[in-house]
């Protein structure tokens, strides 16, 4: 942990303190002329007055102290000799002693800036910034007692604070075989006379680690008697009763944690996300939980990270509205951002509400026109609700302005095939079909679809069989393709190979189509088997209520 102030800007004081030493002495009128193009930003100018200066006064360290400073952004070597050059004629001057250190900090030379520093600590014991700056160079060194020495010094300077307790915590936490325990029992030490809440909460966390609940509960509650809102010494309450099952408490106390504005929603929406995992959990404890994702929203209202979890959250629990309501506010706040309108159009495709999703898509086009994706979205509400000449129109649309791109055409010609067989038009289906073949002749979706509708019309069988055969060799285990295959075969009179591949279907997921199982029970039927088959028929229409 870095302390704070390190290496501060001390630029500005430094030249301030500087130009007051230079002026009480007789200056030139090229110093005069140069200080003052300096103070009214025009830094060309000064840098000629002031080189002028030190070729005819080159014992006028100030001069140079100033072109040091106008060329750090510059020259760094040329920056660099300037102020040498005015330690060298004033070695006296804390300020341009101080500089230099600081310039070989920022130049990555740690050993010539301790040096100077020690050199100053020497002359100066009682400047803070030397001491801060010392150890954070010791820091950053690995030289962890030397940091630690300089953190005591300042100690006796400043007396005890948080930010030395933490910086000694740090620094004894990676020493060579440290102690937690012995730590921890320095720190409690500590605390007896530096007392914030966030040592408590420190303190409070080391004894939950250590399973020492009691302890953990008291140092938090101390943290909280200090600030009644700090959020993480609610949150150790909250593990503490979580851990314990006081679930009544738990959700009293992380709340406090949710409702701090502070904490990133990040944070908040991967806590909320584990916390609803467990599907158990959140039928056990919903209003809790929902009364957690009310505060999470209340503190968080424009926030696009919490509303997808708190989305999700709500469509998972079976309130596909409100899960609708909140992502339809983001889009609405941030008209400007797709992705939150698409994110709306997303939820209104799984929630299958396809009324509202043309409403949207349509709406959503005026924001972004001509985008393919929604474009797509509203086809597919259409299609849904039926209107296939819409749905049509939609996706002649999508191929009208990508007329190169393979990977956009291959997905619109099949599902322009699926919506021509839909109203009936095979001959344009089988177009589609086929000129989505000719970009991939091994999509399996179009192969199926394509090989399917030929067998339900009793077409071109060995045509039909030849396209399942590859979807069934490239997916196996595809109860859909399966179901394809098996039945051409049962067409063309092969039911042993047929139930054979109905057979596997079911291990599969088959035995919840009903289609499925419909076409399992006629090859059964065929086969003779007729009590089996009747079985199956009867699932059928039990997986269809």
């Amino acid at each position: 942990m870095a302390l704070k102030g390190f290496f501060r800007k001390i630029l500005l004081t430094a030249v301030l303190a500087a130009a007051s030493l230079s002026l009480v002495r007789a200056q030139s009128d090229l110093f005069i002329d140069g200080l003052r193009s300096y103070q009214q930003g025009n830094n060309e100018d000064a840098i000629g007055f002031l080189e002028k200066e030190i070729g005819q006064n080159p014992s006028n360290d100030a001069a140079y102290y100033y072109l040091y400073t106008l060329f750090t952004t510059k020259n760094i070597a040329k920056a660099e000799g300037y102020l040498k050059k005015a330690v060298e004629l004033d070695p006296d001057n804390y300020w341009y002693k101080y500089s230099l250190a600081v310039f070989y900090s920022h130049t990555d030379r740690n050993e010539l800036t301790i040096r100077l520093l020690e050199e100053l600590l020497d002359r100066y014991p009682k400047k803070n910034e030397l001491y801060l700056d010392a150890a954070n160079i010791y820091i950053s060194q690995n030289e962890t007692d030397k940091a630690l020495e300089t953190l005591d010094r300042i100690e006796r300077i400043r007396g005890k604070n948080e930010t030395i307790a933490l910086t000694r915590l740090e620094l004894l936490s990676k020493k060579p075989g440290a102690n937690e325990d012995s730590i921890y029992t320095g720190l409690q030490d500590y605390f007896k006379e530096c007392k914030t809440p966030r040592l408590a909460t420190i303190l409070g966390d080391y004894h939950l680690r250590s399973y020492r609940d009691s302890a953990a509960l008291a140092y938090y509650n101390e943290a909280l008697s200090m600030d009644e809102n700090y959020s993480p010494a609610w949150y150790g309450k909250a593990q503490i009763s979580q851990i314990n099952r006081k679930y009544g408490q738990f959700f009293s106390e992380i709340s406090h944690v949710i409702k701090d504005p502070v904490i990133h929603t990040a944070v908040k929406a991967e806590y909320l996300r584990q916390l609803t995992e467990n599907p158990q959990f959140v039928r056990t404890f919903s209003t809790d939980i929902d009364s957690l994702m009310i505060i999470a929203n209340e503190t968080h209202p424009q926030d696009t990270v919490l509303s997808p979890l708190m989305s999700g959250y709500y469509f998972g629990t079976g309130r596909a509205f409100l899960s609708a309501e909140l992502l339809k506010r983001c889009a609405d706040r941030y008209p400007e951002s797709f992705n939150q309108s698409f994110q709306h159009l997303v939820l209104l495709y799984y929630a299958k509400t396809w009324n509202a999703l043309e409403e949207y898509s349509t709406a959503y086009l005026l924001r972004f026109p001509g985008n393919r994706d929604i474009i797509q979205m509203r086809a597919i509400a259409f299609s849904q609700r039926g209107d296939i000449d819409a749905a049509i129109e939609d996706y002649q649309s999508i191929l009208a302005q990508n007329p190169r791109d393979t990977t956009v055409l291959l997905g619109t010609y099949a599902n322009l095939g699926d919506l021509y067989h839909q109203k009936g038009d095979s001959r344009t289906a089988y177009k589609m079909y086929r000129k989505a073949l000719k970009i991939n002749p091994k999509e399996n979706a179009v192969l199926n679809n394509y090989a399917y509708f030929l067998c339900l019309e009793g077409k071109d069988l060995k045509k039909a069989r030849q396209m399942s055969k590859i979807t069934v060799e490239s997916e196996p285990d595809n109860p859909t393709y399966l179901d394809t295959y098996a039945w051409i075969l049962h067409l063309m009179g092969d039911n042993t190979e047929a139930k054979a591949l109905f057979k596997h279907a079911m291990l599969y997921g088959g035995k919840d189509n009903p289609e499925i199982l419909r076409h399992y029970a006629e090859v059964l039927n065929a086969l003779g088997e007729k009590d089996l088959a009747k079985i199956y028929f009867n699932q059928a229409k039990a997986a269809e209520l």
